[in-house]
């Protein structure tokens, strides 16, 4: 592995440059690299102090910022606004107060501010980094090229704004660097996170203009919204372009400098029992312990291929840092899985999933599952605390055959509640259940659980709302991986209402319109936005009536009564607050 290329990005959010060498200092970046900021006006920024990358102008809320230009040799800088002569560009010092009045100047006299505070053009010794514990950036051209090759466009590894671009790596494999160290020369970089994306990326860096919705083709290809990885540089030195990575160990002072995520990151099998011969059980682990971290019973993981490929599995167990998820042998993914063996490396992200023990078992709960759909039950009742507050269980489960394995192990983990349980078993071989049958058991109950093959999901849905069923108590995820587009995950959503209560705006969704915050921009709707790929939570607004349903699962945490729009579609009639 080595550097193939070099960038220098001087001013934050505007174009960067390459270079063939560059220094690094150490708990900074590049000499040079986010030298300087322009605020945009929305909160006050004080020079020499960090701020978050939303308090500045920056490509992700003006894509308008990729049709400058920059060229540097620190501190002095050179910038021209688009379509002015070369004798209308300003060069400053960034290194002097004096230099960055200029800047914010002739910024302001081009670029529109997006608040009412104050103007500034602030700089910090270690430059103004988007994260604030690193100082580097690393990209994976053959990861671009892998999603390039899904999503049938030319991506420029540039759009991702990287510093360093790496050579003789794998698709994906970056994702194995976290929690490593590269040496390269006497410059020693710990590699800290994978870096989650937003609309920046959407900017074609070569023509400047927006022909991609970038977080879209994440993850809709890969399942994620990560591209690329963070460092923090551990000794100063030089980087030239050419020179060889050498890849070692944390040592134990340095895990710190390690976040616990849940983004991408390779666990490793510690076992895989095949049940029956439909039914494989694997038993993961990863180097960080995130899976304990971040745990809540009813949760899923995602596991991921570079093909690329990817698909969400219920987390049945954790237990010592381990988790345990249950695949029935159906599609690629599933067959891939049931052949890994201990000792094999699997890239996961996760867990994600609001189907969880606080949120859906109430005081009188129904599961209505099919076939491999039994396993919420064992992830959602394994959180005993939760569980013993349901006073009645009614548990409805359909497949064919005699019960499997992990049907008597949901016996078995509802067999110690003092609850009363109630279980039906139906062998799809001899029969199914009517609607009247599935009817008793979820007509009175305060929370109903379904999950199962898509159509079994959908008719389940179907007799829960004809029955009367508020939505808010009808929970039920649709695992997918899509290849090709993530519209096609609500195609078959029906046209409905939405109306806004503060803009009067009345129109009906339909599925071509796309997402709700597409929707409501075609309608004329001025909606809050920032990253359109459900991880910043800018894009919430209050639902007044109605649910919604989201067909890829954000990120960003959700505030009850809220929606955040750039990632979900109307299940029925809505209202919204803006």
């Amino acid at each position: 592995m080595r550097i193939d290329q070099l960038f220098r990005f001087p001013v934050k959010g505007l174009p960067g440059e390459s270079i063939e060498s560059v220094p690094v200092h150490e708990d900074g970046g590049l000499l040079g690299d986010r030298s300087v900021a322009f605020s945009n006006g929305t909160v006050d920024v004080s020079d020499g102090e960090w701020s978050s990358c939303l308090s500045f102008t920056i490509l992700k809320n003006d894509k308008s910022l990729q049709k400058w230009s920059v060229k540097s040799e620190p501190p002095m800088i050179t910038v021209s606004a688009p379509g002015t002569p070369s004798n209308n560009s300003l060069t400053f010092d960034s290194s002097h107060p004096d230099g960055r009045i200029e800047l914010r100047e002739y910024l302001s006299a081009h670029l529109p501010t997006q608040g009412s505070h104050p103007r500034q053009v602030v700089s910090t010794p270690r430059g103004m980094f988007d994260s604030k514990l690193s100082g580097i950036s690393l990209i994976n051209p053959n990861t671009v090229k892998q999603l390039s090759n899904a999503g049938k466009i030319d991506l420029d590894p540039r759009r991702y704004r990287g510093n360093i671009l790496l050579e003789g790596l794998p698709a994906f494999a970056e994702f194995g660097l976290i929690g490593k160290i590269l040496r390269i020369g006497d410059v020693k970089i710990a590699i800290t996170k994978s870096i989650e994306r937003c609309s920046a990326t959407s900017v074609n860096p070569e023509t400047t203009e927006v022909d991609a919705n970038g977080p879209r083709l994440l993850a809709t290809h890969f399942g994620h919204l990560h591209c690329g990885i963070y460092g923090t540089v551990l000794t100063s030195g030089t980087l030239d372009v050419g020179s060889s990575i050498e890849v070692e160990n944390m040592s134990a002072d340095e895990k710190h400098l390690v976040p616990s995520k849940r983004s991408p990151r390779f666990a490793t099998v510690l076992d895989a029992v095949h049940h029956r011969s439909e039914i494989v059980e694997l038993t993961l682990s990863d180097p960080f312990n995130w899976f304990s971290d971040h745990d809540e019973a009813g949760k899923y993981l995602r596991v991921h291929f570079a093909d690329p490929l990817w698909r969400n599995y219920t987390i049945t167990s954790v237990a010592n840092g381990a988790v345990k998820i249950a695949v029935r042998l159906q599609g690629a993914v599933s067959q891939r899985l049931a052949k890994l063996r201990a000792g094999d490396e699997l890239l996961v992200s996760g867990p994600y999933g609001t189907t969880t023990a606080a949120n859906v078992l109430l005081r009188k709960t129904a599961f209505v599952t099919a076939g491999i759909g039994i396993t919420p039950v064992l992830g959602l009742l394994r959180d005993t605390e939760n569980a013993s507050l349901v006073d009645e269980l009614h548990m409805l489960h359909v497949e064919r055959g005699l019960p499997s394995e992990l049907s008597d192990r949901a016996v078995q983990v509802s067999e110690p509640l003092s609850a009363k349980v109630v279980r039906h078993h139906f062998d799809s071989s001899i029969r199914r259940p009517t609607r009247e049958e599935i009817a008793s058991v979820v007509e009175a109950c305060d929370s109903v659980v379904i999950c199962g093959p898509e159509g079994f999901t959908r008719s389940v849905n179907d007799l829960c709302d004809a029955l009367g069923i508020p939505p808010e108590n009808i929970h039920s995820e649709m695992f997918a991986s899509p290849q090709t587009d993530l519209s096609k995950l609500f195609k078959e959503f029906p046209a409905t209402g939405v109306s806004c209560r503060e803009s009067g705006t009345e129109f009906t969704w339909k599925p071509e319109d796309g997402v709700l915050l597409e929707a409501l921009e075609s309608a004329g709707v001025d909606a809050p936005s920032l990253c359109r790929a459900g991880t910043c939570g800018q894009c919430s607004v209050r639902l007044l009536k109605g649910s919604v349903s989201y067909p890829m699962e954000p990120s960003a945490s959700v505030s009850a009564g809220q929606i955040l729009t750039c990632v979900s579609v109307p299940a029925e009639p809505i209202e919204l607050e803006i």
